[in-house]
């Protein structure tokens, strides 16, 4: 599904395209198109990515943020990619897009700092860093902002005032204070040794939090232990690989995000408060087979935005209980409860 940007802009009613996205049929995902000044903000950060994950290790681990489960800075080999298995083949970089103090009460940042934690920037040893990242991040949720009244709509007219104010998702970003955004550079797999499965570069899961945006993926090529890349945006080698979101039927879709475009993916937390009728999907990414692997690189960007921490989330009146029983939630569950548990699932504790 794709959606106009100026549509969006215009507030036309487009209810039915998200249906057909997000609905019980869809595959939880819309592309929107036209956006002002993307593929500028991409070509600003993405190649960041590479040249940071090229910086010594002694400077990358500086840093590394252990006190908020590695949610912001610099992030590698921390995260399960499958169980008992971590991912070295993907390093990250976290931080709020929109706020580099995203709370000012510490007991809260003492609480949750997942989410409050203030932004960790590489300062003097990147400092090109923060402005890409910002720059980009901010646009994303801005356009996120528009799908989530189109979103809205199209809830409402369903639910009425069952769905409470509160869990409104245009409302909930706008408000939010615990948006992040991350950074992602997939490491060259240079050896033959790792199963091309659907999971190889990033694990089946679902978003935890409310909408996500994508950014379209960059590839680059680059001998081993190079500063910059030989060449960069290149075409994908391997048509298999890449994002692939799998239905609510099993199947496994793959999902190719126009240059000049954005992807927005339904998270569980928009399923729980609309009792599913905006609903998550898995997805993951498929590494590159060898040889076509060699020395080729994937950045990417993705915005997650999110509810506060203290957020309540109720299921509408009458739904179903069976959509809300997601990911890691539990009912009664505030948004940052859940997202605890969610990064107990998915991070090494003693790493």
């Amino acid at each position: 599904m794709v959606l106009d940007y100026a549509k969006l802009m215009d507030g036309a009613d487009l209810s039915a395209d998200i249906e057909r996205a997000y609905g019980h049929d869809g595959i939880g995902l819309l592309v929107v198109r036209g956006i002002p000044g993307l593929v500028e903000l991409r070509s600003g950060l993405l190649p960041l990515g590479f040249q940071f994950a090229a910086l010594p290790n002694a400077v990358k681990d500086r840093y590394v943020h252990e006190r908020s489960s590695y949610s912001f800075g610099w992030s590698h080999g921390k995260e399960l990619l499958k169980p008992g298995q971590f991912d070295e083949f993907k390093g990250s970089y976290y931080n709020n897009p929109q706020y580099d103090v995203p709370q000012q009460d510490t007991a809260l940042v003492e609480k949750y700092p997942e989410n409050y934690h203030p932004n960790v920037w590489p300062g003097e040893d990147f400092p090109q860093l923060r402005p890409a990242f910002m720059a980009l991040g901010q646009k994303m949720v801005e356009v996120g902002m528009l799908v989530a009244a189109q979103c809205d709509r199209y809830v409402k007219s369903k639910l009425g005032d069952r769905l409470a104010p509160e869990a409104e998702l245009e409302r909930t970003i706008r408000e939010s204070r615990a948006c992040k955004a991350r950074l992602l550079y997939y490491f060259a797999i240079n050896e033959d040794a790792t199963p091309r499965t659907r999971d190889s570069w990033c694990g089946w899961h679902s978003d935890h939090g409310s909408l996500t945006a994508l950014c379209p993926a960059m590839y680059f090529e680059a001998e081993p232990g190079a500063k910059a890349p030989a060449r960069q945006d290149i075409a994908l080698p391997d048509p298999e690989a890449g994002l692939y979101v799998r239905t609510r039927t099993g199947e496994e879709r793959k999902v190719v995000i126009p240059r000049d475009c954005l992807a927005f993916q339904i998270g569980e937390s928009a399923q729980i408060v609309t009792g599913g009728l905006l609903r998550s999907t898995p997805h993951a990414v498929q590494a590159l087979a060898h040889p076509a692997s060699r020395n080729i690189s994937r950045s990417t960007f993705a915005v997650f935005m999110q509810p506060d921490n203290d957020a309540p989330m109720p299921a509408p009146q009458g739904a179903d209980p069976a959509e809300s029983r997601v990911g890691a939630f539990q009912p009664g569950m505030t948004f940052g409860e859940f997202a605890r548990a969610t990064f107990a699932k998915f991070y090494n504790p003693y790493a």
